[in-house]
């Protein structure tokens, strides 16, 4: 077996149109640091669902943490390799670890939590890089749609709290500025797998009319959907 297949997952969980996902998502992030960065490094993987990214990483020669806001997922993870170490973690709660990490991978989470500001400040805090991915709206100003009662298929996928955020590349590069981070998004159309679109660029203003929150169904609403985003993220304090 190649350490490629690692990431293909057999569990209809986290299977099927996933394992494409998983493995264009992971190939980036090899491009832009090399395949021997993750030697010796110190990684963490939030929302990890059933580890599949993280046990990749850990067969490059990684100290992996497996993280996911499900004891089930992490159960899963130590089923499958008791040494792992996995830490449960709610990130709709203002998470801390007395720990940092030369690594954070944040793939398919922002959307499925309702703090997602605040988590996204407590993850750049704990790392050195991050790559994160997430569903974002297609508008160019700063607004954002709340998700609401969504049921994805199974119950170990979508929020853990029943509310998800969908909002703007605005928003989300001015967290990235105000914490004085290097970054980069990665629009590339070799991220494109089924159902999920990167080089989407319909960019346009949406008008606001009420402070009310805006509720959708699902993220990928045709109406405000603006495909997905891939950054990867450098802290240099």
């Amino acid at each position: 077996m190649s350490n490629l297949d690692i990431l293909y997952e057999v569990d209809p969980t986290f299977g099927g149109i996933f394992n494409e996902w998983r493995v264009k998502r992971v190939q980036k992030l090899e491009q832009v640091l090399g395949k021997k960065w993750f030697k010796g490094k110190k990684i963490l993987e939030l929302g990890c669902a059933y580890g599949n990214v993280g046990f990749y990483f850990k067969s490059l020669g990684a100290d992996v943490t497996f993280s996911d806001g499900r004891q089930e997922a992490l159960d899963e993870v130590l089923r499958r390799d008791p040494s792992a170490k996995v830490i449960l973690i709610d990130e709709d709660t203002d998470w801390k670890l007395n720990d940092k990490f030369d690594l954070i991978i944040h793939f398919g989470i922002s959307y499925n939590i309702n703090n997602w500001k605040q988590d996204l400040i407590n993850t750049i805090k704990h790392a050195k890089y991050i790559a994160y991915e997430t569903a974002v709206n297609r508008f160019n100003n700063n607004i954002e749609f709340k998700i609401k009662n969504y049921k994805y298929g199974h119950e170990y996928r979508g929020p853990i709290n029943n509310i998800g955020s969908l909002m703007s590349i605005s928003m989300i590069e001015d967290i990235f500025n105000n914490e004085k981070v290097e970054y980069k998004r990665y629009d590339d159309e070799d991220l494109n797998n089924q159902g999920t679109i990167y080089n989407f660029s319909d960019n346009v203003a949406y008008t606001k009319t009420s402070d009310e929150v805006i509720y959708i169904e699902a993220w990928y609403n045709p109406f405000v959907c603006g495909g997905r985003k891939y950054w990867i993220i450098k802290n240099n304090k």
